[in-house]
């Protein structure tokens, strides 16, 4: 037997035991992977009978005995073996199996999603050798090895023990060297610690009988960055403590615990998720959990979730409040066989990114309320089989749903049998293909509008409406069904359907199964067109039977089809309500009336009896009869709430005006806002014309009166001609005064207003125009000459003398040219008269500069004295005791009697101090007079000793004082006595030496 009849042998067999789907094409795959796919998706798909109808979205021939459906895109289903993350490329099969019970035809949907074979990766034989390991076999082991730097072995009691090291890589080409033994395995334990690789995808992976494993802390996942199927399908092991698993490297989680449907418990609040961005199908098939926490899971990188809790059934409660989902594009499955769930809170969810939700709430049958009204759809593109299976939703908001770009719907509330109503009137279906049993099995919904639903490029509509049994009419007028391709039982089942509208772009009701209609004692079992008449009294051409309909319908029989009613004498007439001070007349009331034959009948007055008062607010029965035929209404007269808000207003000349501007609200007689309408308006405004314009506005029976005034427009600008200098800054807002607007009020001054520039660096006159609205004025900016000046000059002075800021100045003027005062303010700079020196001073006025130089020089007044000694008796001059003096130039002064303080009596005893000054320097003479004998005097002359006293300021001055009185000093009172003595003991010394001299020289000759 080759091994595809072995493949198809174990999937029957796997069938008949319950197994699921997925176990069997796990095991096809293990077999023969990459070359089975095609006959495995038919091994595990019902086979269909005879008469099964598979729908298909491309346009090839239709065989009577199978068509298929195949939507423009779906996400897969799980791969059945590890795989390295790929992009979902899919397609959808539906086989739709009828199953044969009796006289009545069942419809069962089988769905599956096979994985498009293009996109699978292929899985090695599970039997081929890698070269990453080597197995070995002993008496009492079953396999052993080494796994990069890690024994291990199996022993006969199948427990794998895995030694100290690290691992070697494991992916979907060279797996774990224990993995052809997995079936064997029923323990694991880890003996010391055990590094696990940055590729560890499917480490213990289809460890089908694993039940325990030891010493899980010992693994270091620290580096792995990919976990996809690390504990897939280990389906016998019923704990896991993951407590000390690092998961801050990891980037993948697909399928990680896959399959693992034993445990019960699951505590992942450890996870760092932080760098995640694939978890799909992390927990899919994880049927006995009833505990998950994801307290700490970040998931703001991940862009797929689809399959995530897929077949979670146990749990009851699933918190995914914290979930951040503005990055995931595919949410398809994500939910799906969550049975258990009673409540799911997705208020966090943010879905903007999304393209793919089918699937996304399949089968959670448990849940009793959902919240999607925050979704946003606006990208999602498939929606197929969303809310499949909710029978516990007793309502479902969906009128936010943005479906503009979604392709596919079928399936999609199919089976939420507790919803009574549901709002679809805001779907968007331009782009919808395929709608095949969008409603099937709402069996409680009482109306379904999908009036406005774009079916032109629908291919698909089996089954849409099917088993609606509470559903009492369909609008299909604006269906437009020339692209159908399947459109068999649609209206199977809705047993009380008992109107239809079918418009003229729906050409064919074949195989669509309206049921029969039963005879009753009003109606009879046949369809009727309206015609002319009305739903309760149909007047059409066209009565059939449902299956007659069904076969001769055709375009243009088009119309409203009614349960026809048994013909008789009839009567119609409608309740109505008016409002007091409305007129009644008895044929606003009347419908339509029949003869015995059906015929219609005009109306007569004589048909009526009863009357209505106008004035008076009240309930006025009226019978309306025809034969044996009559009815009986009523007329409601209701006091009216009628109401109409208008105001006056004031405009300018050269506004606009609409009589909108006026309106401000209305009511009708139901008291229900009317909106503004022009024919509610009689009269004029005439905008370019001061007035007043009356105007007249009407609602019903009120009408006001209101006053349009148009006012001369009071927009105004002023601005002023000014006169500036070259250089000067000029600025549009310097000539500007004021403005106004329309109204009179105020303006601010703004740069827009103002067209023209002024060059200040020439002179000239400048025009410049200043705008307001319409008002316009010009000014003009003349340009002069500047003639500002300045004028300084440099100066000097000695130190300590006084300066001030004028002292410097000449004469300046103004732009003008005309003369202006010296003032502080023009001047920058500062004279230290303490400290000799050059300071230079800057004279400023307006752009006029002038730069001088004040030089502080060093003072040379000095004044030099003497001390004198005399006699009494003697005469002293105040010029005695002078011996010279300078001026601040450092040049020689004469005596001068002013010079000196103080004086001296010589016919007394005593010392007297005379005060010599000049300038700024001082010095005095001490002048002693003494008795002729006393020591210390000079008989001989009247005078005694003397001292020179100096009082000067700098060195070379008193050097050059010194050499300029050398030769000029004058002899003084006392100096001329001493003098001559001298004088005559040098002449007597002369004529001594001359003598010895020459009787030397006599004696020689």
């Amino acid at each position: 037997m080759d091994h595809r009849k072995i493949v198809k042998v174990t999937a029957s067999m796997l069938l008949l035991m319950n197994a699921s789907q997925q176990s069997i094409m796990t095991f096809a795959d293990h077999l023969d992977s990459g070359q089975m796919t095609e006959e495995l998706v038919s091994s595990t798909i019902e086979e269909p009978t005879e008469n099964s109808v598979m729908e298909t979205a491309e346009n090839e021939a239709m065989d009577e005995q199978q068509i298929s459906e195949t939507p423009e895109s779906s996400a897969t289903v799980p791969s059945e073996a590890p795989t390295e993350p790929t992009t979902e490329t899919t397609a959808d099969v539906n086989a739709e199996v009828e199953q044969s019970t009796g006289d009545s035809t069942i419809p069962t949907t089988v769905e599956q999603e096979v994985t498009d074979i293009s996109s699978d990766p292929v899985i090695p034989d599970p039997n081929a050798k890698t070269e990453c390991f080597e197995i070995q076999g002993t008496e009492d082991q079953l396999a052993s090895g080494v796994f990069g730097s890690s024994p291990w072995r199996i022993d006969q009691e199948g427990v794998l023990y895995i030694d100290a090291g690290i691992l070697g890589e494991t992916t979907s080409a060279a797996r774990a060297p224990w993995f052809p033994h997995r079936s064997l395995i029923k323990k694991v334990v880890l003996t010391g610690p055990v590094v696990a690789n940055a590729e560890s995808l499917g480490l213990f992976f289809d460890m089908n009988q694993l039940t325990t494993i030891e010493n899980l802390s010992n693994l270091d996942t620290s580096q792995v960055t990919n976990m996809d199927y690390f504990f897939a399908w280990c389906s016998q092991l019923t704990s896991l403590d993951l407590s000390t698993f690092d998961t801050q490297n990891v980037r993948s989680m697909n399928y990680m615990f896959n399959g693992v449907s034993s445990v019960s418990t699951l505590d992942l609040s450890n996870f760092n998720t932080a760098n995640v961005t694939e978890m799909s199908h992390i927990f899919y098939g994880m049927s006995g959990l009833t505990s998950l926490d994801l307290s700490s899971f970040n998931t703001m990188n991940v862009s797929n979730m689809s399959y995530m809790f897929y077949d979670c059934s146990a749990l009851t409660t699933l918190d995914v409040t914290g979930f951040q989902t503005a990055n995931v594009t595919n949410f398809s499955h994500m939910f799906r066989g969550c049975s258990g769930l009673a409540q799911l809170d997705l208020s966090s969810f943010v879905t903007s990114q999304a393209t793919e939700m089918s699937f996304m709430f399949h089968g959670c049958s448990g849940l009793q309320a959902l919240d999607v009204t925050h979704f946003d759809t606006s990208n999602v593109m498939f929606m197929h089989y969303m809310f499949h299976g909710c029978s516990g939703l007793t309502e479902l908001d969906v009128t936010r749903f943005d479906t503009t770009n979604v392709t596919s719907m079928f399936y999609m509330f199919f089976g939420c049998s507790s919803l009574t109503e549901l709002d679809v009137t805001n779907f968007s279906t331009t782009n919808v293909t395929t709608m095949s049993f969008m409603f099937a099995d709402c069996i409680n919904l009482n109306t379904i509008d999908v009036s406005g639903f774009d079916t032109e490029n629908i291919r698909f509509m089996r089954g849409m409406f099917r088993n609606c049994q509470n559903i009492t009419e369909l609008d299909l007028s604006h269906f437009k069904t020339g692209k159908v391709q399947l459109q068999q039982e649609m209206f199977a089942g809705t047993t009380s359907l008992s109107k239809i509208s079918l418009g003229i772009q729906f050409y064919s009701l074949t195989d669509t199964n309206i049921p029969e209609l039963l005879a009753t004692e009003e109606h009879t079992g046949y369809w009727q067109n309206v015609g002319s008449g009305t739903e309760e009294i149909p007047l059409g051409e066209h009565v059939l039977s449902s299956s007659s309909l069904m076969t001769t319908y055709q375009n243009s029989m088009a119309d409203t089809y009614v349960w026809q009613p048994i013909a008789s004498e009839s009567i119609h007439a409608i309740d109505s309500t008016i409002y007091v001070g409305d007129s009644w007349e008895p044929i606003d009331n009347f419908v339509l009336a029949t003869d015995p034959n059906g015929e219609s009948i005009p109306f007569d007055e004589s048909m009526v009896s009863g009357t209505v008062d106008t004035t008076t607010a009240g309930v006025y029965p009226v019978t309306y009869t025809n034969g044996s035929a009559s009815q009986q209404i009523n007329v409601t007269v209701e006091e009216s709430q009628e109401s109409l808000q208008v105001i006056d207003s004031t405009i300018i000349v050269g506004d606009t005006w609409t009589p909108s501007d006026n309106f401000v609200s209305a009511t009708d007689q139901t008291g229900e806002a009317v909106p503004f309408d022009e024919n509610m308006v009689s009269g004029e405004v005439d905008t370019t014309q001061v007035g007043e314009y009356k105007i007249t506005y009407t609602v019903g029976t009120l009408s006001r009166e209101i006053t349009v005034t148009v006012v001369a427009s009071q927009e105004a600008i002023k601005a002023t001609d000014s006169r500036i200098h070259t250089g000067d800054v000029w600025h549009p807002r310097d000539n500007f005064v004021s403005a106004t607007n329309r109204a009179g009020e105020n303006l601010p001054f703004d740069e827009s207003m103002v067209s023209g520039t002024v060059d200040t660096g020439r002179t000239g006159n400048f025009i410049i125009t200043y705008t307001n609205g319409e008002a316009t004025q010009r000014i003009t900016v003349t340009v002069v000459e500047n003639k500002e000046t300045i004028q300084a000059q440099n100066g000097s002075l000695y130190v300590g003398d006084k300066w001030s800021p004028g002292d410097q100045f000449v004469s300046a003027t103004n732009k003008d040219g005309e003369m202006i005062a010296f003032d502080e303010s023009m001047v920058s700079g500062t004279v230290d008269t303490t400290k000799a020196g050059d300071y230079p001073v800057t004279y400023t006025n307006g752009r006029a500069t002038e730069e001088v130089m004040v030089v502080v020089k060093e003072n040379g007044e000095t004044m030099v004295t003497k001390d004198l000694q005399l006699y009494v008796g003697d005469t002293w001059k105040p010029i005695d005791g002078f011996v010279s003096a300078t001026n601040r130039a450092g040049f020689t002064l004469a005596f001068d009697e002013s010079m000196v303080s103080g004086t001296v009596d010589t016919n007394k005893e005593g010392t007297y101090t005379i005060t010599y000054t000049n300038g700024s320097a001082s010095e005095i003479s001490q002048v002693t007079v003494s008795k002729r004998g006393t020591a210390g005097g000079n008989a001989n002359t009247g005078g005694g000793n003397t001292q020179q006293k100096k009082t000067g300021n700098t060195p070379a001055i008193q050097q050059k004082q010194a050499q300029g009185n050398a030769a000029k000093n004058l002899p003084k009172t006392g100096e001329i006595q001493s003098s001559a003595a001298v004088l005559g003991l040098a002449l007597v010394g002369g004529a001594i030496g001359t003598y010895i001299y020459n009787k030397k020289k006599n004696r020689k000759d």
